[in-house]
């Protein structure tokens, strides 16, 4: 089936709504597109985490400029996921300039760099990448070049968002670029079949010839359809959270994790406020229970502030059904390790507007069948990724018992089997070869060796070989993090940024 789209309606004027409008109207200009919510409602105070890929695709893809966001939205850099306390592990990062850890295949001797990371450098203080420097000290990625006059950014990187402030951009940026925002709530949904035919708000009647259902968790246009849905193997189904003031001078460029008895502790600090979480699996702790944890594990929050939210991980496999797409929470959700959420959903949001422009605005079912795969390749990406923090992971409660037995996909499978036999192998896939698995889309081989490495995961070709590490490449390597180190104490903290800097940006 084949139709030519010229009106979308979006249905949520959440963030993955505002994003997913932002997206279709840049890339594809002659579309009227419309969000419909009640934007009388407070925004979730919930502080956003974002991985990589979050600054090409606003400031890229979306056209957004990049000193205006900084100062409407004032985010916090964020460098790496910091793993304070994961399950007796000793603390670790995963930073977003990881592969800048390894050495380069293609130089020299690369074995013996190799089996150097692995022996001594993964684990040591003393070897930080740019990345875990900029957290180690507390800085921005900001820093003054005189041959530039002003400030520069180093660009491995993404955002730690207040969500109040985000949202507003988005919703001002919308209004710029000629989005409608129309203040109603869709109370009911006609359909025949699986296809929508009209939406019915409060105060009038909605129709489009494609419709975005950005409605979050209460799913408002897919519960109407018949969409299969795909659930992860991930107990955890709940996150309570709470905010508490900070100073800029206190804010950690990291999203910092440590471990609860029937999940896990996050840390997000923007720019006015820490944001604490604890998403736990609900089967092994009552909220009551987990309440009590998380007021316990957190200085500064008060108890009566806690708000629990309900999650189901897992996605609709035809995120594209007739002519609506679910995006956001409500096509389907991992959980927050990692925080992927806002960037994956983001970039699908592209993709699918990308996918429009390139056909002209007629959707088929060749086109729609193209964003499905793609979007279920992320989602199960995604997954892998998530899945393995589990399955290292060495906790001793009923619950991190449990979770160890996690399901691994035949594609993980492949990439721990290939760490064990050849150690950090940057040369081959080894998902090549067999049909039925696809390669890895959001993360690569080289992130998953990294992250189990840091968990305790060892390789049998590394504990059977004997590498000689040289003089001169100890030499070399010190001097290298060295001059990181030394680099990154020029960088401005987020107070001197915001209090001076911004200015020279």
């Amino acid at each position: 089936m084949s139709e030519r789209i010229e009106d979308v309606t979006v249905v949520g004027g959440g963030d993955s709504g505002l994003l997913a409008a932002l997206a279709l109207a840049r890339t594809n200009p002659g579309l009227d597109v419309s969000v419909v919510d009640d934007f009388d409602r407070p925004i979730p105070q919930v502080g956003k985490s974002t991985f990589l890929a979050i600054q090409q695709i606003l400031h890229d893809s979306l056209g957004i400029d990049e000193q205006q966001f900084v100062a409407a939205v004032k985010p916090v850099w964020k460098a790496s996921v910091y793993f304070r306390d994961w399950c007796g592990c000793e603390p670790f990062h995963y930073p977003f300039d990881q592969s800048r850890k390894f050495p380069n295949p293609e130089e020299r001797d690369t074995g013996e760099a190799y089996y150097f990371y692995y022996a001594e450098l993964a684990d040591s203080d003393d070897h930080l990448s740019k990345c875990e420097q900029l957290v180690a000290q507390g800085k921005s990625p900001w820093y003054f070049e005189p041959s530039e006059g002003g400030a520069c950014k180093y660009e491995n990187v993404a955002y730690h968002l207040d969500t109040e402030r985000f949202n507003g951009f988005l919703r001002d940026l919308c209004l710029d670029r000629g989005i409608a925002l129309v203040d109603d709530e869709i109370v009911t949904v006609d359909t025949d079949g699986d296809r929508i035919r009209r939406l019915r708000g409060r105060d009038r009647a909605y129709e489009a010839d494609l419709y975005v259902d950005a409605s979050g968790f209460s799913r408002v246009l897919r519960s109407e359809q018949d969409a299969a849905f795909r659930e992860f193997d991930l107990p955890l189904d709940a996150a309570l959270n709470a905010r508490s003031e900070i100073d800029l001078a206190e804010v950690v460029p990291a999203t910092v994790i440590d471990t609860g008895d029937a999940g896990w502790f996050w840390q997000i600090d923007t720019y006015d406020s820490r944001d604490r979480g604890y998403v736990y699996a609900s089967e092994y702790v009552s909220e009551a229970e987990a309440r009590a944890e998380f007021v316990d594990h957190c200085e500064g929050i008060d108890a009566d502030d806690v708000v629990n939210y309900e999650f189901t991980s897992g996605y609709h496999e035809r995120p594209w059904i007739e002519n609506c797409v679910a995006v956001g929470n409500a096509e389907g959700f991992v959980e927050p390790l990692q925080s992927t959420g806002l960037t994956a959903n983001a970039k699908a949001s592209v993709t699918l507007a990308t996918l429009l422009s390139g056909h002209g605005c007629v959707a088929t079912d060749a086109v729609r069948e193209r964003y499905n795969a793609w979007v279920g390749r992320t989602w199960e990406s995604i997954y892998d990724f998530v899945s393995v923090h589990y399955a290292f992971a060495d906790g001793d409660t009923e619950f991190w018992e449990s979770v160890r037995d996690i399901d691994l996909s035949p594609r993980v499978e492949l990439l721990l089997a290939d760490f064990d036999r050849n150690g950090f192998d940057a040369h081959v896939d080894p998902t090549m070869g067999h049909s039925d698995v696809d390669e890895p889309l959001f993360f690569q081989p080289l992130d998953f060796y990294a992250l189990i490495h840091n968990m305790g995961a060892t390789s049998e070709f590394y504990e059977t070989h004997d590498f000689e590490i040289g003089d001169e490449t100890r030499r070399a390597v010190d001097r290298n993090y060295g001059s990181i180190r030394d680099d990154v104490a020029d960088h401005y903290d987020h107070r001197e940024f915001y209090h001076g800097a911004l200015g020279q940006h």
